[in-house]
């Protein structure tokens, strides 16, 4: 929708001027003593003539030199009538040194142009020749201004006469009882109760008079708020509006005028890219992670845009995410999940009904504002992710991000008719940008709920539940500027290598894992996960690991894992005869993440 920045105000101030403007050519038609236009003995040349002034016949410099006097006084009019308007959206102030500053640039540009192209018109340049037409100029623009002047006069007793009869018999304020310092604050009362009334009739009607849209808190969900059709009264300001209900969004739309080039580092490999992380950790953090874990993670990346981190507290979950974001020039979005949460409202926000405005989120403005910075890698971490249910809060999306990625639409709110709304919230829609992921960090204790299967099916899992030791750091340990383009590159050239892939034989042989933990343990294995498998396995073998610690990794957690808590007569039998069937279709020393695995869930059974 497109933004309106003027009003019926600044078009009349801008008609005024051009009226004025108008008087000044037909003053220099006047003046013009060749009289090819209008003839030399006029009445108006000869007003001229007795208030001692010249007659002038410019020629074709001072008409030139006049016109663009014209030209650029009727731009520089409309460019300073745009700028307050602007700083009046923006900074509710029109005399700030800024805004100053840009009052006196654009007039000096105006003027610059203005002159620059007129004296180069004075070609061959001989003093009595400029002298004669801004001469020109100068008694056009006093002649105009007179003419202007009676006109105007004219008119505006026209519009008295006219009405003063209308009103004929009532009374005029001016002679009535009351001062005008009385007259002046009654106006502003009224003037006050009139924008209170607009603001009850336009906004009011338009967000909060649909009761079946709102909550036992008087607060309007955000997946309907706002329904109804808004009032079309001409006089109410969407600009207005717009600020009052989305202060936030529209602080962002402002920040985001213009947006300076970005210095990435792209020439990074996948390889380089694990190695040199990992090295950076441990050099300049002090945090040391198993390579495997730094794979799995940006492995992850390719492959799904949750991911979640989790076990026990303090040992490195949210570091991770924090310092990835860093490592590659950015900074990721935390948002501590509150063991309150029950709806998408905590996140994404809902319009007020008291405050006629949007409660917006941090959450919200940050996901707003990676719309901005497309090609910026934009991680959103969520602290604590289970210590409420995901399926409640985050269940938006869960749904959205299983679309192709150009239907990831968020619905916020239902906005009323004609309303004009921050630029990246089409028809109350914000689309999720495809630089985002969303990283959950989850405990394993008492306080925290068990995550289900619909989630962990949707996320790349990595577990962190062993304590990482100390090494000895060799290699580059200096941090990138990768862009967002960059990296999804990264990963469709990896996924393209035919010899990251998986051939025919390595699905035979992952297969007979896969029957064997469906034949036993009713663990289905459907198409999303075997998708993720085929996105994250050329990724890790690109980032230097191998196919089978690919599998290794994802068969450990997407089936493996679901056994937790089970404690059937079977359970124990099956996993040791699991291990004898990795053993004959890999070998000894294969799958060992997934052996640990079944050790663990051995010693509880």
């Amino acid at each position: 929708m497109r933004k309106t920045h003027f009003t019926r105000k600044n078009f009349i101030a801008i008609a005024v001027v051009y009226f004025f403007l108008l008087s000044i050519v037909f003053a220099a038609l006047c003046l013009d003593g060749s009289g090819t236009i209008i003839k030399a003995n006029n009445p108006i040349a000869k007003f001229a003539l007795a208030i001692n002034f010249k007659a002038i016949t410019p020629g074709f410099a001072g008409w030139i030199l006049t016109a663009c006097a014209i030209v650029y006084g009727l731009i520089f009019t409309a460019a300073l009538v745009y700028e307050l308007r602007l700083a009046k959206y923006y900074d509710n102030k029109f005399f700030t040194k800024k805004w100053i500053a840009i009052y006196i640039a654009t007039f000096f540009i105006s003027l610059i142009l203005c002159f620059g192209i007129g004296i180069v018109a004075q070609y061959p340049y001989e003093p009595a020749y400029i002298i004669n037409s801004f001469l020109f100029l100068g008694q056009s623009i006093a002649i105009g201004l007179i003419i202007f002047a009676i006109i105007a006069s004219l008119i505006v007793a026209i519009f008295m006469l006219i009405i003063n009869f209308r009103h004929i018999n009532e009374p005029f304020r001016f002679f009535g009882n009351k001062t005008n310092e009385e007259l002046e604050e009654e106006r502003q009362k009224e003037l006050e109760e009139e924008e209170r009334l607009d603001e009850q009739g336009n906004l009011a009607n338009s967000f909060g008079d649909n009761d079946n849209n709102k909550n036992i808190n008087g607060n309007v969900l955000g997946n309907g708020a706002g329904g109804g059709i808004g009032s079309e009264d001409p006089s109410s300001s969407p600009l207005k509006d717009k600020e009052r209900v989305f202060p936030g969004l529209c602080n962002i739309d402002l920040n985001f005028l213009s947006t300076p080039e970005d210095d990435f580092n792209d020439f990074v490999q996948l390889k380089d890219l694990a190695d040199r992380f990992r090295n950076y950790l441990a050099k300049e953090e002090h945090l040391y992670y198993d390579l495997s874990t730094i794979r799995a993670f940006i492995a992850g990346l390719a492959s799904s845009r949750l991911i979640i981190l989790e076990g026990l507290s303090g040992t490195g979950k949210s570091s991770l995410a924090r310092y990835f974001s860093e490592f590659i020039g950015e900074e990721s979005y935390f948002e501590a999940v509150q063991a309150t949460w029950r709806d998408r409202t905590s996140i994404l926000g809902y319009y007020n009904d008291f405050s006629k405005s949007y409660n917006e989120t941090e959450f919200l403005k940050r996901l707003y504002t990676a719309g901005y910075r497309e090609n910026h890698v934009n991680i959103m971490v969520l602290d604590e992710l289970n210590i409420s249910r995901i399926e409640y809060y985050f269940a938006d999306f869960l749904s959205i991000m299983e679309y192709p990625m150009d239907k990831w639409i968020l619905r916020i709110m239902q906005l009323p008719y004609d309303f004009v709304a921050p630029d990246h919230l089409i028809d109350g829609n914000l689309k999720i940008p495809a630089n985002t992921w969303f990283i959950g960090t989850a405990n394993k204790d008492d306080s925290t709920y068990t995550i289900t299967d619909k989630v962990y099916d949707r996320a790349i899992t990595i577990s962190f539940d062993d304590k990482n030791e100390p090494f000895e750091v060799s290699g580059e340990v200096s941090k990138l500027h990768i862009s967002y383009n960059r990296l999804i590159e990264l990963f469709k050239k990896a996924k393209e290598s035919t010899k990251n892939t998986l051939n025919a034989e390595d699905l035979t042989r992952f297969k007979v894992l896969t029957d064997y933990a469906y034949d036993t343990f009713d663990l289905t294995f459907g198409n999303r996960i075997m998708n993720q498998i085929e996105n994250l396995v050329p990724v890790y073998v690109a980032l230097g690991g191998t196919k089978e610690d690919a599998l290794d990794f994802m068969f450990s957690r997407k089936v493996i894992a679901k056994l937790e808590g089970r404690f059937e007569d079977f359970i124990k039998q099956g996993l040791l005869d699991l291990k004898t069937v990795i053993n004959k279709t890999y070998s000894k020393d294969a799958f060992k993440e997934t052996k640990h695995t079944i050790d663990k869930l051995l010693r509880k059974l």
